[in-house]
């Protein structure tokens, strides 16, 4: 009777955290991102060869997961991406709008589908009668979206994978990267993964805002994600 009482209390310790993370999923995290910068951009029929100089960018972002069929999780994510280069500093900075299905999810293997609104809030330096001009650009571009991990068994690493793109007549824009995560912190209060990999980043637009572009951005990265 007495083991019986003790497994009672611990299955109703353990299943409110137990359901919450099965119900309702909060992540958040961050990442620094060393990449090498480079390419060429227009303002109107000016083009414009900056020479950019390679520096670090940060990525940050929020995501809820949620059991409710049919109703996409959601990830926002903002990436700054400033760069000296030109004319001066010059903003590709863009936030993601990411609504995604978990189409398979395990222990060890997940795989999730959606799209991604990419909403571009930028500026650009251009010359105009011999002083340092500013161009700013808006533009949504969606784009289809995918990410996978893979847990290595009986381990505290998984691998991980995403990409959003969208390639349609003169414009192109990219995002991927792939890396492989270590789980520092697993319980049942919170998760505290650290991670690391390598970004991939192309945006090519045509005649946004009479901007033209054609930059990569590429680079090794390393972050920290906390799962609630």
């Amino acid at each position: 009777m007495y083991r019986k009482t003790m497994l009672l209390a611990a299955a109703l310790a353990v299943a409110p955290n137990a359901l919450a993370d099965t119900v309702f999923g909060v992540y958040a995290g961050g990442q620094i991102w060393n990449a090498n910068n480079e390419g060429q951009y227009a303002v109107g029929s000016n083009l414009i060869e900056p020479n950019f100089e390679n520096e670090n960018h940060n990525s940050y972002y929020i995501a809820l997961e949620h059991p409710v069929p049919l109703i996409p999780n959601i990830k926002v994510r903002q990436n700054t991406l400033e760069i000296e280069g030109g004319y001066g500093e010059n903003d590709f900075s863009h936030r993601d709008y990411i609504l995604y299905y978990e189409i398979f999810d395990n222990d060890l293997v997940s795989f999730d589908i959606g799209v991604n609104a990419m909403d571009f809030d930028g500026t650009l330096r251009t010359p105009l009668s011999n002083n340092f001009a500013r161009q700013d650009f808006s533009v949504i571009v969606p784009t289809a979206y995918a990410a996978a991990r893979v847990g290595i068994p009986a381990t505290d690493w998984t691998f991980f994978a995403d990409v959003s793109a969208l390639s349609v007549k003169d414009s192109k824009v990219q995002d991927a990267q792939i890396g492989v995560e270590y789980r520092m912190v697993e319980n049942l209060a919170v998760d505290i993964n650290l991670n690391a990999g390598y970004r991939h980043s192309v945006i090519e637009l045509d005649d946004v805002d009479e901007i033209y572009s054609d930059v990569t951005f590429k680079g090794p990265f390393v972050g920290v994600e906390v799962h609630f």
